[in-house]
């Protein structure tokens, strides 16, 4: 089985702006959870991440939920992998050149001397991934979706999201003539 090198974090986060992109409404977590059938607890993180990264603005109520925050074009896709995993890196370099076996106990110089070479060549790879990310926006991905799918889809996902909505009530209200439980002070 083959590791990534971002995690299903940056899908989901990606995914989840896109659709977010289309709506000028606020989208629940529940409703972009169900949705895309994605696990809405961890959406729910990858949301609160994209808030605090300023790529989404989060509002209450029942009819709340998230917008995002700038333009799509203003959401560069790096900025986004780097809300959700910040921490992430095309190469760890463990130092193994220090190990080799006809070095004995103390390596020469000259092979433990300035960066490993392996690890300056995979630096170089990073920044040529981070300058291509930064380069692509949200806007671009929204582009190409929409290139791809059919008119229809537009459509019924636009329906489908106001549907959810329309069917969010703000809390439950007394019909007429409901009696309160408490009796009155006479």
């Amino acid at each position: 089985m083959k590791s990534s090198l971002y995690g299903a974090g940056a899908e989901y986060a990606l995914h989840s702006l896109l659709v977010l992109s289309a709506r000028a409404e606020p989208v629940s977590v529940k409703d972009l959870a169900t949705f895309q059938a994605l696990p809405e607890r961890f959406l729910a993180k990858i949301l609160t991440r994209l808030e605090k990264a300023g790529l989404v603005r989060a509002s209450e109520g029942v009819r709340g939920g998230f917008v995002l925050a700038r333009r799509p074009e203003r959401i560069a896709v790096h900025d986004v992998l780097t809300a959700v995993d910040p921490d992430r890196t095309l190469f760890e370099c463990a130092e193994i050149r220090r190990h080799c076996a006809l070095f004995g106990e103390a390596p020469p110089a000259w092979s433990v001397t300035g960066m490993c070479r392996i690890h300056l060549f995979m630096q170089e790879a990073e920044r040529a991934l981070q300058q291509f990310l930064a380069s692509k926006t949200l806007a671009d991905l929204g582009r190409e979706f929409e290139r791809k799918a059919p008119e229809q889809y537009l459509r019924d996902a636009e329906r489908w999201f106001q549907l959810r909505r329309s069917e969010r009530t703000p809390g439950k209200r007394r019909t007429a003539g409901a009696r309160s439980t408490k009796r009155r002070r006479a």
